[in-house]
């Protein structure tokens, strides 16, 4: 009988990482049955007792009969192993990803195959890791077939983990998505050439022609410095500095697919565990102290972290380290770590941003000094001891359907018609929050939507009832007023790399709409 099309799910296994996948999965293992039909490979089939879902027992309370009901179910799996032109492609079937392990794979198989194989008008979905600030996963898909500039991906700013498109090449199916893995949807017969291609697909860059701005930053291969920047995140774990900007979050994982998560659990997992909804550096900390254990590289790979889904209980186990998001600078080079991997900002990115942050212009109203030791919020009161200026810091304009609260500035300086917006820029997060406050301001107060003035000449003539509101009385046009970033301590030039990528895409933005745009350290 004629088989169909399969879904398949394919993983690469590094070269020198095949003796550890057979030391798992030995070739000479009984239970690995070989292939025929001229199939060189072996399948080793992962078999799994029945058992009676969660959900049974719910549905039981509910019916009408009152007996419990009887429903068993199984999860097989398989792995099927095919060694092709001196590489060794694995095919999972069911829950058989969850048994390769991170370090046997390929990282990047999956999407520069997919992205050999995609135009930039042929992308259906695409997930990014937001790895500049906030540490976050995206998915923005399309029903058909779109171009890559209708998605909302930012590329000066998203590390792409998935791509999924239509191919080039109609042998490798009707659709196709690479992250890790490689997602096809082929009939068995077909499998072998078509991985075949993908191995050269893997080793080509000519991808770049059609996304030359993909890769700003790529995975650190070179073991030596993979080396190198680990011991720094030690020295930096030990000397405290990494707590003030490590971030912590639920990583990226193989099988390409977001993981909704509930839940954490910190160390082994007990029949009654502690769970925590949040994952922060100070938790891991906390779990050290507890068992008198200093944080380091070697501890955050040993302590393992369980990942709950609300409705299924454990979805799955990482170590802390993979749930790491850290920025370093080596040898003037700029690193991150993020879901495990270290990446590297590509020089010509590195060169492009510098060069774009030096160009913004200073405001044209003085500021005093900053003396290292104020609050942001006393800083701002300092500048409104000059009359010239009026405080704004810490007044909320409420706008909205749900009522949001807004802060419009921190300082405004009238004459000039500047609007300050202040922050002690110490990692990445504190300038997003920066580059946020003057985008929404930028977005409501030019908007032609008079709701937001409204209610920000309520909250100015409350806050300073003896001052005139004809400034707000009027939309304004873009660039009737200039938009000041003010940098409490670091110049642009000594910003944290991906704060001043943050930077560089608001200045494009708010210039592209004709607004001014200034920055300043004090």
């Amino acid at each position: 009988m004629a088989i169909g099309a399969l879904g398949l799910t394919v993983f690469l296994i590094k070269k020198d990482q095949v003796a550890a996948f057979e030391q798992r999965f030995p070739p000479n293992d009984p239970a690995a049955l070989p292939l025929v039909g001229g199939l060189d490979g072996r399948f080793i089939p992962l078999p799994a007792a029945p058992g009676v879902p969660r959900w049974v027992s719910e549905v039981s309370s509910i019916v009408a009969s009152g007996e419990a009901l009887n429903m068993f179910a199984m999860s097989p799996a398989g792995l099927l192993v095919l060694p092709r032109k001196g590489r060794t492609f694995v095919v999972t079937f069911g829950h058989a990803w969850q048994k390769l392990e991170s370090e046997w794979l390929e990282r990047d198989f999956g999407r520069r195959v997919a992205l050999n194989l995609i135009k930039r008008d042929g992308l259906l979905e695409i997930r990014s890791e937001q790895v500049f600030a906030k540490w976050h996963m995206a998915s923005d898909r399309a029903p058909r077939a779109a171009s890559v500039e209708e998605f909302g991906v930012e590329f000066d700013r998203d590390l792409v983990a998935t791509v999924e498109g239509v191919p080039s090449n109609k042998a490798i199916g009707k659709t196709v998505r690479g992250g890790t893995s490689l997602r096809l949807t082929l009939p068995l017969s077909a499998l072998e050439p078509v991985l075949d291609k993908s191995e050269a697909l893997f080793m080509s860059d000519a991808y770049r022609k059609h996304w030359p701005d993909i890769d700003n930053l790529t995975p650190v291969k070179d073991l030596i410095l993979v080396s190198q920047l680990e011991a720094r995140l030690d020295q930096d774990l030990a000397s405290g500095k990494a707590l003030k900007t490590l971030a912590m979050f639920t990583p990226a994982y193989r099988r390409d697919e977001p993981l909704v998560i509930d839940s954490y659990v910190f160390g082994r997992m007990t029949a009654s565990p502690a769970t925590t909804p949040y994952l922060t550096a100070q938790q891991w900390i906390d779990f050290l102290k507890a068992k008198q254990l200093d944080p380091s590289v070697e501890e955050a790979k040993r302590t393992p972290i369980h990942l709950l889904e609300e409705s299924t209980g454990e979805s799955k186990a990482c170590s802390a380290f993979d749930c790491f998001g850290y920025e370093v600078a080596l040898a003037g080079q700029q690193f991150v770590l993020s879901s495990g991997v270290w990446y590297e900002a590509a020089p010509e990115f590195l060169s492009r941003v510098n060069k774009a942050i030096a160009k913004i212009q200073i405001p044209t109203v003085a500021l005093p000094a900053w003396n290292q030791v104020e609050s942001e919020s006393a800083y701002n009161l300092k500048c409104c001891k000059n009359a010239a200026f009026v405080h704004f810091d810490a007044e909320k304009i409420w706008f909205g359907g749900g009522q949001s609260q807004f802060e419009f500035c921190d300082v405004m300086h009238p004459k000039s018609q500047t609007l300050l917006f202040a922050k002690i820029p110490s990692k990445s997060s504190g300038m997003s929050h920066l580059v946020e406050q003057v985008r929404r301001t930028a977005e409501f107060f030019f908007s032609p939507d008079p709701g937001y003035r409204k209610q920000l000449r309520k909250g100015f003539q409350k806050q300073h009832p003896t001052l005139s509101t004809d400034w707000v009385d009027e939309r304004p046009r873009a660039g009737d007023w200039n938009l000041c970033l003010v940098s409490l301590g670091r110049p642009s030039a000594r910003l944290p790399f991906f704060a001043k990528c943050s930077l560089m895409k608001l200045h494009k933005d708010l210039r592209s709409r004709g607004h001014e745009v200034s920055f300043i350290d004090v």
